[in-house]
């Protein structure tokens, strides 16, 4: 890590998220110590509300295939985001109402695919699952075979196939496969 790259990165309490890919330039960001949302929009839109003071997201109509979405407070409108496509508020709205949680890969939608990058990158910190596999064992006092169950080792050359196959549905850059590459090569 570089000096330049200290200063820049992001405390891990802090989660950012474009609903729409990083090419149509609209960021939000969750910080989850404070509960605050800062919105940055495209045409210099910027918005800021708590999740506390949240009392439920409106996503109102602007055409057939454009929607903007209402933050709405208890007696007042907190933020008006972009309008936005369909898609990208629904992804925008997921995003806010699950605190984070939920977020979508905009590429792979248009590709018809549901892909969620938080529970991707979840579970790719938690690493692969434990496999079983089964093992037949001779009793040589009886003449019987046993079957026993036993956890398999974890394989990185394995782990670095399913990352590969990750990157290849564009659910992680080419960067965090890098990363886990070499982490997963030191192991060997």
């Amino acid at each position: 890590m570089g000096l330049f790259d200290w200063f820049t990165q992001t405390p891990d309490h802090i989660i950012s998220y474009a609903p729409g890919g990083h090419t149509l330039q609209v960021k939000i960001t969750y910080n989850t110590k404070t509960g605050l949302f800062t919105y940055r929009g495209r045409y210099g839109t910027r918005a800021k509300f708590y999740d506390t003071d949240i009392d439920h997201i409106d996503n109102k109509e602007v055409s057939r295939t454009h929607r903007v979405l209402l933050i709405q407070g208890r007696d007042t409108c907190l933020a008006t985001l972009d309008v936005l496509t369909n898609l990208v508020n629904e992804n925008l709205q997921a995003w806010i109402e699950s605190r984070g949680t939920v977020a979508y890969d905009y590429d792979q939608q248009q590709r018809g695919l549901w892909v969620n990058t938080a529970a991707v990158k979840a579970a790719i910190d938690a690493g692969p699952p434990v496999e079983t596999a089964t093992i037949e064992v001779e009793d040589t006092s009886e003449n019987t075979t046993t079957s026993d169950v036993v956890p398999a080792l974890d394989d990185p050359i394995l782990r670095i196939k399913q990352l590969k196959e990750l990157l290849d549905m564009g659910a992680i850059t080419d960067e965090e496969f890098q990363q886990k590459k070499e982490e997963l090569l030191n192991k060997i």
